[in-house]
């Protein structure tokens, strides 16, 4: 019987060895995410969510999720559209077990006192001028502008376990009447892992090259 033989050009070899050299780096290179909860809320018929508190405001949502041992962050991302009254800032905070995803002053996150107060680990994200005839499309005053994009990502070191995560939403001038609420309807919010071999994974490690170092992930 005879044979055939197939002749693989030395080009081609080349090819597959760098290949199956270069394929497992790209596996653990550590950028894989892995997405643990993806939830639609406030959806149905004028249903939407509202807060006339400062924070730490009102709980919009929470999640309790299983994060695998080859994560050593997560990252917690709300997409929604919302709108405020008076000219009043909507500000909003990620926790994970009950503590700030990123608990520094978040820059000009002026969330208490009609927005003349930083709140830290809190960051502003819908702030409309209320003047004029700017809007008022819900009688709420020349701020309320309806609708708003809003889209924000927290993320924060983090170990393999159980842990809980909540988003709270506030107005930055708490009033009973209801002239400064603040809304969002219409909201997604994912919270994925993964884990990030160099770098500062969120702040939780030393430096580039400190991957076994997990001082200051969450237990």
């Amino acid at each position: 019987m005879r044979r055939h033989v197939t002749t693989i050009p030395m080009g081609v070899v080349g090819g597959l060895l760098t290949a199956a050299i270069w394929m497992p780096a790209l596996t653990q290179a550590g950028d894989e995410i892995h997405r643990l909860a993806a939830d639609p809320l406030y959806f149905g018929l004028f249903e939407e969510k509202t807060s006339d508190l400062e924070p730490p405001g009102t709980l919009i949502y929470s999640k309790t999720v299983f994060v695998p041992g080859d994560a050593n962050v997560l990252y917690l991302t709300m997409s929604t559209t919302g709108d405020t009254h008076g000219g009043a800032a909507g500000c909003f905070t990620a926790l994970v077990d009950g503590a700030f995803f990123n608990p520094g002053g978040q820059g000009a996150a002026k969330c208490a006192d009609d927005g003349t107060r930083n709140v830290p680990g809190w960051v502003t994200l819908l702030k409309l001028p209320n003047g004029g005839t700017n809007c008022n499309d819900g009688s709420g005053g020349g701020g309320d502008c309806h609708d708003n994009s809003i889209h924000y990502q927290w993320c924060t070191p983090i170990r393999q376990g159980t842990h809980t995560v909540a988003v709270r939403m506030a107005t930055s001038h708490e009033d009973p009447t209801g002239a400064h609420r603040v809304f969002i309807e219409q909201a997604f919010f994912y919270i994925d892992s993964s884990r990030i071999k160099r770098g500062t994974s969120c702040g939780g490690h030393g430096g580039p090259g400190d991957d076994d170092d997990l001082r200051g992930l969450r237990r």
